[in-house]
């Protein structure tokens, strides 16, 4: 059995080493120089002596180095941004394959002196990030929306291509700010009483929306972090309100049925000095009484421009909660009621929750609705 997996092993190896070969020689044919030399160094590393290999590494290689230079050759005479994108990537492969050889001694042997691009790529990555900083100090200058996301991504590709060039980390910081939409978000007033529940509320949405917001280009801000961090320039109002609402509205009904069962026994008869049970019709009235607790209101949401004023967005939703107890009563023969009319005889009302909860409980589903609205409302900024 070891045998057996020897061989089988022996012959994967073998496979892949003909397959690398195979592989680079298909590479050259259609002009993948590049490809065609890192798998003939692939085949060199597991099979030094492979003559195709090495034919297809010594007519690959200098072709690989031509492409390359040419390619950096024409991007250097381009007048756009990807000029240096295309620069780097050519110099990156071509220090790829000297790496490649170098760590292959067979490779070595046939190529000892690879040509690396060191000084050239330096070059190159210092070049585009002093193009991209610039473009990103002309586009902040703006201090629009537009204008600082564009600042935003060339001083990050500035800081791809040499980190820490020049003050980039603060021209970062600096362009996501005037990048960033400022929301000041306030929170709804209510009478006193109600206050802590619509904060509780408010509190809940806020921290929501901003877990959810996988926008970096917006932030929302409570009044208390725009006076901390000094931010009194939003750019819209997120206004929460209640402009209605009632708490505590009571309503009860009564609801009486009349009951009877047939056959049931009602004591026990003689008949020729036999006793038998005597069965006969019982009746009896059901009362059931419940009591509601009524809770409603509506939650008006605005967003409005900062600088004009101007209602961008305006909607309200409403939200209703019924807080309820029942208890039940009967007169008349117990044996006409059901069990579970029975176990609601032993029941007694129960005291409402506070005030407070009852407001909570009616903001319940106007909190999902208020909270697709504002994700709605911001999903294109």
């Amino acid at each position: 059995m070891k045998k057996f997996n020897s061989f089988v092993a022996i012959g994967l190896i073998a496979l892949l080493a003909t397959t690398a070969c195979n592989t680079a020689q298909k590479a050259y044919r259609k002009g993948d120089y590049y490809k065609a030399t890192i798998e003939a160094i692939a085949r060199l590393r597991s099979k030094p002596d492979d003559s195709k290999a090495q034919t297809v590494l010594l007519n690959a290689y200098p072709m690989a180095q031509k492409t390359a230079l040419r390619e950096i050759e024409n991007a250097n005479v381009r007048d756009d941004l990807d000029k240096y994108d295309i620069m780097v990537y050519q110099y990156s492969r071509l220090n790829n394959i000297a790496n490649q050889i170098y760590a292959c001694p067979k490779a070595f042997e046939l190529i000892p002196r690879p040509a690396e691009y060191q000084a050239e790529i330096s070059e190159a990555k210092k070049k585009a990030a002093e193009l991209l900083y610039n473009l990103g100090e002309t586009a902040l200058s703006y201090r629009t929306l537009e204008q600082s996301r564009i600042a935003y991504n060339h001083f990050n590709r500035a800081n791809e291509y040499v980190y820490g060039y020049k003050d980039v980390f603060n021209k970062i910081e600096e362009s996501l700010y005037y990048a960033t939409l400022r929301v000041l978000v306030e929170r709804p007033i209510t009478a006193g009483k109600y206050q802590l529940s619509a904060e509780f509320f408010s509190n809940n949405l806020i921290a929501e929306m901003t877990r959810q917001s996988q926008h970096k280009f917006i932030r929302f801000y409570t009044i208390e972090e725009a006076q901390s961090l000094k931010m009194n320039n939003p750019h819209q109002f997120l206004i929460f309100d209640f402009t209605d609402y009632t708490i505590g509205n009571v309503r009860e009904t009564i609801k009486t049925q009349e009951l009877k069962r047939d056959s049931v026994v009602v004591g026990k008869v003689n008949v020729d000095g036999k006793s038998y049970n005597a069965y006969n019709t019982v009746y009896a009235k059901f009362t059931t009484n419940r009591r509601e607790i009524l809770s409603a209101g509506v939650l008006s949401v605005r967003i409005i421009d900062a600088p004009t004023n101007r209602i961008l967005q305006h909607q309200n939703f409403v939200g209703e909660y019924v807080w309820y107890t029942e208890w039940s009563s009967y007169s008349g023969d117990e044996r006409a009621l059901s069990d579970k009319q029975k176990r609601m005889t032993q029941l007694q009302p129960q005291l409402p929750p506070p005030h407070q909860d009852l407001f909570i409980e009616f903001t319940k589903p106007i909190y999902s609705q208020a909270l697709t609205f504002v994700r709605s409302a911001y999903r294109n900024y």
